[in-house]
């Protein structure tokens, strides 16, 4: 039994030798790893956060002017009486029919539609009775219509009330007999 316990001391005693000089080499390579990745996160927080502060007051301000122009919401501005215009087509008579709605995110485009209404009515009447009847019968006639009378009350309100900011003309009746 002496013998046994005699052995079993002669064998412990080796591993702590040897399992002492790698437990400390594991120990000093795992403060070093740590070490290392403590830095390095240092160093990154450190940039980002120099690089971010330009970055977020531009960025800031332009996330500041998207949510402006969002949440305005989009107006209406019905044209009242609807439009009738009419057309000689060879020997028949024809009518033109048209309720139209301006669209707008700007309270000052309302006001400059509302004073200037009766220009404005005059110009949209004299661009419908310029038009072809045939070609008005077609979708490509209707969108080209749609674009020369955006373009013209553009041109009218900002002659008339220097404002900008129409966004589309909108057909909401448009009737040809």
């Amino acid at each position: 039994m002496a013998a046994e316990q005699d052995l079993k001391l002669d064998q412990a005693n080796p591993e702590e030798g040897e399992g002492g000089g790698s437990k400390k080499k594991l120990i000093i390579i795992i403060v070093a790893v740590i070490l290392i990745i403590a830095i390095a996160v240092g160093a990154t927080i450190f940039l980002m956060s120099g690089s971010d502060e330009s970055s977020d007051d531009s960025s800031a301000e332009e996330v500041a002017e998207v949510v402006e122009e969002i949440a305005i919401p989009a107006q209406y501005i019905k044209l009242k009486p609807r439009f009738i215009v009419n057309f000689n087509v060879g020997t028949r008579q024809r009518f033109l029919q048209a309720s139209i709605e301006i669209m707008t995110r700007s309270q000052g485009v309302v006001d400059a539609i509302e004073l200037h209404n009766p220009m404005i009515r005059n110009e949209i009447v004299r661009i419908l009775s310029d038009q072809d009847f045939k070609a008005l019968r077609t979708p490509e006639g209707r969108n080209a219509l749609k674009t020369m009378l955006q373009d013209q009350l553009v041109t009218v309100l900002k002659s008339e009330a220097d404002v900008e900011g129409i966004e589309a003309v909108l057909f909401t009746d448009f009737v040809m007999q």
